[in-house]
């Protein structure tokens, strides 16, 4: 029979493999940059390549969908368009997508993966609407909801 039990200091793993970025699947942390925080390189671009392109596909769909009859079922987005049209929405957008932007920068700055967590989520929770607004069109084409 084999003794499979092992000690507490082989079981311990070193402080600087527990810790290194090389642990974690994807992107490793870029090295510490110490210019100033608004002329550093974003941290995540790709996905926030991919959040801006949901956003604006929302946008897009929204526009869509509202020419078509239909109507805004977000209640801060509703209330924009009513008071300022399409035009407002695209400033409410911009300005949303920017302040996580933002968000995720500074988190990612203090800590990586925490800041790629929540770009990724970004993304996810726009597609969403996205979906949901390309299948009520899709709905509208084929003549399934009347206008």
């Amino acid at each position: 029979m084999v003794n499979c039990r092992m000690s507490s200091a082989e079981l311990r793993v070193p402080d600087e493999s527990r810790n290194s970025a090389s642990s974690v699947p994807g992107p490793s942390p870029p090295p510490t940059d110490h210019r100033p925080f608004l002329q550093r390189p974003a941290l995540y671009p790709d996905l926030y390549t991919w959040y801006v392109f949901a956003s604006a596909l929302d946008i897009l769909f929204t526009w869509c969908i509202l020419r078509a009859g239909g109507m805004e079922v977000n209640t801060v987005a509703d209330w924009i368009i009513n008071r300022h049209d399409v035009h407002g929405l695209v400033m409410f957008k911009f300005l949303a997508v920017a302040l996580v932007v933002l968000i995720c920068e500074v988190v990612g700055r203090r800590r990586y993966e925490t800041g790629a967590k929540l770009a990724r989520w970004a993304v996810v929770l726009s597609a969403f609407p996205v979906v949901v607004g390309a299948a009520y069109l899709l709905r509208i084409a084929m003549g399934a909801v009347p206008r």
